[in-house]
């Protein structure tokens, strides 16, 4: 009889240390022990729901378990079959926030009990999920009505919601990422104008990580034969040659201006395009103003003539803007050397202006002084003017072009004349996310970052490596090294592409200095660019001179510098700049 004595009290001091409150049962020498293997006591978790694994050391049979989270209702807890007197368990609980305190209570068939507490505190994790818009990049302006969306959504615990809308619209869910580093990519379509995308990310816990961008639809600076503009708070700002009244300053307003000034009469503004002597501005509410140049109604501001009748000439010129009429629900709009087009919200196109190639599509070589649609032009998402040619992106990646096709224009695969009157697509040419197009020259954007290039290469202009006299391609060509292009810009005979890291290259004519790669060589292959203006915003580009907006807004100009043509008071006129220099508005 002593030793057992003896035994129960070496043990009890050990159960004790456990932190088990055991009580004796008559006749039994060892009641039930319990013991929490995970998680161990004082530990802290982030989720309510928690897993407590360990076992029972029953020498008399386990009769039941029970656990009690913080003094409540107790619940029976299953055990596993008894090896050795010892049981194994697993139970899920739900905890509340903070300290708490679970207990479970052993009790063997002699009537033996034990009961053993374990303290556990729960602390939510609050962690939101991590959102990177990859692109649009905040501040971009695009010039497509169709903007690839690439992101990535990554949370500690795992994304289990994502969705976006655009412009304060109804959300749209999105597939969740197979991973932290899975890109994630759809298309949106923003108005013209400031848009805003906002993307939020959803965890198993509730959390909600945000991520809003903000980019811009419409060009935001332009340049003509000499003449500049620049967009800022819905107001448009003009310098440069004014001889046509292209700067739209009004009547008596002097031939040049050499520092930007506020052109009146615009409000709202949301993109502007100016080409060789005349302008154009789309605003906010859907309306088109022109302004300058008018020998070939390229202002658009006559109106249909009855049936029958010839239309009735306009004045030669305006020296301030004017709405076209007839012209509502206007979504983006570009400026070829005597004509306009125009892209409506249905995804049609209007043009008017000069048609000696065809280049309005309307079947004929009839110029008009007043908008027409373009037959057989439907979902386009951008439209892009020339010397004589006209161009439209479609929203399924194909490329639509009428009018000259002097130096294989249309990339058909012929050149010459006559050119084509009517709209057809560009054979072979596929995923397509964006165009631009020089004086006979034409860019296309592909989806894997390539850029095709086709028409006149005379100067290097199609980046393929070749210059000289007669040299052109009929159909599309690649530039070459060309692998993460963007978005492309061209006039004249040069251009750029804008790259996914919103820096530039440059290739083509650069007598002028206007590649803004500090020298006036030409190039025949795409070059690196100024990094002063990345990461690029928009530009704008006249036929040796280029307007650009970096991403924080600043505007910079280079090139050839006649009649104030690049902004700056004070610069050298006529004279070639062949870095960006800023460009200050009022």
């Amino acid at each position: 009889m002593k030793s057992r004595v003896y035994a129960v009290a070496l043990v009890s001091p050990w159960l004790a240390a456990c932190g088990s409150d055991v009580e004796g049962s008559p006749g039994t020498p060892v009641v039930p022990f319990v013991q929490v293997a995970s998680p161990v006591s004082g530990a802290s978790v982030d989720e309510p729901v928690v897993r407590l694994s360990g076992q029972v050391t029953a020498p008399g049979t386990l009769a039941k378990l029970t656990v009690r989270v913080n003094g409540g209702q107790p619940r029976p807890v299953e055990v596993a079959a008894s090896v050795y007197n010892v049981s194994t368990f697993a139970v899920e609980l739900t905890l509340a926030e903070g300290d708490n305190e679970v207990t479970f209570d052993a009790e063997d068939q002699g009537g033996g009990t034990s009961v053993q507490s374990v303290r556990l505190t729960f602390t939510p994790e609050t962690q939101a999920p991590r959102i990177q818009v990859l692109s649009p990049t905040a501040g971009l302006a695009v010039s497509a009505r169709r903007v690839r969306v690439e992101l990535t959504a990554s949370d500690n615990k795992g994304v289990t919601g994502l969705t976006y809308s655009l412009n304060g619209g109804a959300e749209e869910t999105l597939s969740l990422p197979a991973s932290a580093e899975d890109i994630l990519s759809f298309d949106v379509t923003p108005r013209a104008g400031a848009n805003e995308l906002v993307v939020r990310a959803r965890d198993a816990r509730g959390n909600v990580g945000t991520s809003t961008v903000g980019f811009h639809l419409g060009g935001l600076s332009t340049a003509g034969g000499l003449h500049s503009g620049a967009l800022r708070d819905g107001r448009v700002y003009a310098w440069g040659r004014n001889t046509r009244g292209q700067l739209g300053l009004g009547a008596g307003s002097a031939a040049y201006s050499n520092v930007p000034q506020l052109v009146p009469g615009l409000e709202g503004v949301v993109s502007i395009a100016f080409n060789q002597s005349f302008s154009m501005a789309l605003d906010a509410s859907g309306a088109v103003w022109t302004w300058g140049e008018n020998s070939e109604g390229q202002l658009g501001h006559g109106t249909p003539p009855e049936p029958g009748q010839p239309q009735t000439p306009g004045a030669s010129l305006s020296d301030s803007p004017a709405r076209v009429p007839g012209l509502t629900g206007a979504v983006a709009i570009a400026a070829g050397y005597s004509h306009g087009l125009v892209l409506m919200e249905d995804g049609t196109v209007r043009a008017f202006g000069a048609n000696d190639e065809g280049q309005l599509g309307d079947g004929t070589t009839t110029s008009r002084n007043y908008a027409l649609p373009v037959p057989g032009v439907t979902d386009a998402v951008k439209v892009v003017a020339g010397s004589a040619h006209s161009a439209v992106l479609k929203r399924d990646g194909t490329v639509w072009v009428w009018g000259r096709n002097t130096y294989g224009n249309l990339g058909t695969g012929t050149a010459g004349k006559p050119g084509r009157p009517s709209a057809d697509v560009v054979p072979g040419l596929a995923n397509v996310v964006d165009i631009a197009n020089g004086r006979d020259h034409f860019f296309a954007v592909h989806a894997d970052g390539t850029v095709s290039t086709w028409g006149l290469g005379a100067s290097g202009q199609l980046g393929n490596g070749l210059k000289g006299v007669g040299v052109q391609s009929a159909t599309p060509v690649k530039a070459h090294g060309v692998t993460d292009a963007r978005a492309v810009f061209a006039n004249g005979n040069y251009g750029f592409a804008r790259r996914a890291d919103g820096s530039l290259l440059a290739w083509g004519q650069n007598g002028n200095g206007q590649l803004g790669v500090s020298d006036k060589a030409d190039r025949v292959e795409p070059t690196p660019s100024s990094t002063q203006v990345s990461p690029l915003s928009s530009m704008g580009m006249g036929a040796t001179h280029v307007v650009a907006v970096r991403g924080d807004g600043s505007v910079y100009a280079w090139g050839w510098n006649l009649e104030g043509s690049l902004g700056p008071s004070g610069i050298i006129d006529r004279w070639s700049y062949t870095d960006p220099i800023p460009v200050s508005l009022p």
